[in-house]
């Protein structure tokens, strides 16, 4: 069995070191290095490792909130690298999360993948200890404020306030705004137990809607009701979510 490993620090040494380090290892490949959170979220969604070695202060996006914008559930066997962080290292021992301190040796590198390693096909537990970290952190929201999406060559930030609805196409998401459509991978579900419910709502099995965004809601035929968008867009109200949303209407 091969172990895909993502190597994610700001640091090209820092990154070349743990390359090194993976080198006299067998059934290991690294399917990518990442530089910042924007790309860590990117390679994560794209690529599927079941390892991250993960750089914490990086710039733009650190690494706890590039976890946030995969989400806890969706994230491979994670091992944290970072300097001296004293509440970091606290909320790591608190929720039993793995972790390198910098300067770290080879030994102690190792010791750390293999735990990781040997978790890749129990995720369950470590997917709860990450959910648990990242809500303990000073930072963290309950919700998503933002989200990453790619154009072409280019990744960007989505204010989850400028999401006018979301549609599910399979093993992906589509994020619509007023400049246009984004596809993400993940699941609506997902996607759904991080978006504040006060402002989104389920309109039907494949959709969500930004409860801001919507102008009127008009009934039709046998109970059915449409969704007019400010912007002019209609969507369908399934009856199953109907009392969800004519209630904010309401």
């Amino acid at each position: 069995m091969t172990i895909r490993v993502l190597i994610a620090d700001d640091e090209a040494p820092a990154r070349r070191m743990v390359r090194s380090y993976l080198g006299g290892r067998e059934g290991i490949e690294v399917v990518a290095e990442a530089e910042n959170g924007l790309e860590v979220v990117d390679a994560v969604r794209s690529l599927d490792p079941e390892v991250v070695i993960l750089d914490i202060q990086m710039p733009g996006m650190n690494g706890f909130e590039a976890i946030e914008a995969i989400g806890a559930e969706a994230m491979p066997a994670v091992v944290f690298a970072t300097a001296f962080d004293e509440f970091a290292l606290q909320a790591f021992d608190v929720h039993a999360v793995d972790y390198l301190l910098k300067p770290f040796s080879r030994e102690r590198f190792h010791r750390a993948l293999d735990r990781a390693i040997e978790r890749t096909d129990q995720r369950t537990g470590d997917q709860e200890r990450l959910a648990c970290l990242i809500a303990s952190l000073p930072h963290a929201s309950s919700y998503l404020e933002r989200i990453v999406v790619r154009h072409g060559d280019r990744l960007f930030f989505v204010v989850t306030s400028e999401m006018l609805h979301l549609t599910a196409e399979g093993n992906y998401v589509r994020v619509h705004t007023a400049e246009g459509s984004h596809l993400i991978r993940g699941t609506l579900v997902n996607l759904e137990g991080r978006l504040d419910p006060k402002r989104f709502a389920r309109i039907h099995r494949s959709g969500i809607v930004n409860i801001d965004a919507v102008k009127q809601v008009e009934a039709h035929f046998h109970g059915d009701y449409f969704v007019m968008l400010k912007n002019g867009e209609t969507l369908r109200l399934s009856r199953r979510y109907q009392a969800r949303l004519l209630g904010e209407q309401g």
